[in-house]
């Protein structure tokens, strides 16, 4: 049987020493930050994003990963005498996904995933291919089994202002206009169906507050929950107590085996802007 090769998009947002350890191959999206392009993750990161979008009142430009780049990646797997299996950001958002199958229809031993999902709710299903790896299975089992969790996947974050999502192209300027004047502050949920993005609860109150309603919020059902892995993302901003605070009821909720704290690069960043706090798990 082929040794396996676990890749996936940058949007995946897991921390480099979780990388590392699953031997992941991390395919960076471009940013683009007015006529300079940049790789996620790589010689850009969030802060520059954030001062970016402060001196010119502009959003940068993602671009997805090109097929040319992921052929590469593929080929050099299979001359290597592996196959692949791939986890990409939701067909929804980014035409990553499609560039990826595209470059995979030139081999037998490539596997695509659409994640329909983003950040390190996607970077779950990044770990359980890796999972499945270490179990023995082949990439075809790997794909189908990751596969039956896409829909499983909770992808929820609660945000600080619709700005960057209203700039994106993401939010209605009504939208924008009501949460602003009625101090609104929305969680964000993607749909396991389709991977797009839509309101899932308005809160409101001063944002230390509406973060621990959040987090309160998204554990209520823990019974329901898959407790080998949680995510606590954010996007930078937020105050320490507060991540220790969603540790602390994340962990009094349930006993999981690991609890991951990731930092949103700048795909993900570019689009929700600072102060996003996100608990990503997958059902059971």
């Amino acid at each position: 049987m082929k040794e396996v090769l676990i890749t996936a998009d940058s949007t995946c947002d897991l921390p480099s020493h979780i990388i590392e350890q699953h031997g992941i191959e991390i395919l960076p999206l471009s940013v683009l930050l007015g006529d300079k392009s940049y790789y996620d993750g790589i010689n850009v990161f969030p802060e520059d994003i954030y001062t970016y979008v402060d001196q010119t009142g502009t959003l940068p430009k993602t671009a997805a990963v090109t097929p040319a780049q992921y052929y590469e990646v593929f080929e050099k797997a299979h001359d290597d005498g592996k196959a692949v299996v791939h986890i990409g950001l939701s067909s929804a958002i980014s035409s990553s996904y499609q560039n990826a199958c595209i470059a995979a229809s030139e081999f037998d031993d490539v596997y695509c995933i659409d994640s329909k999902s983003l950040c390190t709710a996607m970077g779950l299903l990044v770990l359980k291919a890796c999972d499945f790896r270490a179990k023995g299975f082949d990439a075809k089992k790997i794909y189908n089994r990751v596969n039956t969790l896409v829909p499983k996947v909770s992808t929820t974050f609660v945000l600080d202002n619709l700005e960057y999502l209203h700039k994106g192209g993401r939010c209605s300027g009504v939208a924008k206009f009501s949460a602003n004047i009625l101090g609104i502050k929305p969680s964000i949920a993607v749909d396991p169906a389709t991977g797009k993005m839509d309101v899932a609860k308005k809160y409101r109150g001063k944002m230390d507050a509406v973060y621990k309603q959040y987090i309160n919020d998204c554990l209520k059902n823990v019974n329901k929950i898959d407790t080998s892995r949680i995510v606590i993302a954010n996007s930078g901003g937020i105050s320490p107590e507060i991540i220790s605070f969603a540790k602390g009821v994340v962990e009094g909720k349930a006993n999981f085996d690991e609890v991951i704290l990731a930092d949103a690069k700048c795909t993900i960043s570019s689009h929700c802007g600072p102060k996003t706090l996100a608990i990503f798990y997958i059902r059971k």
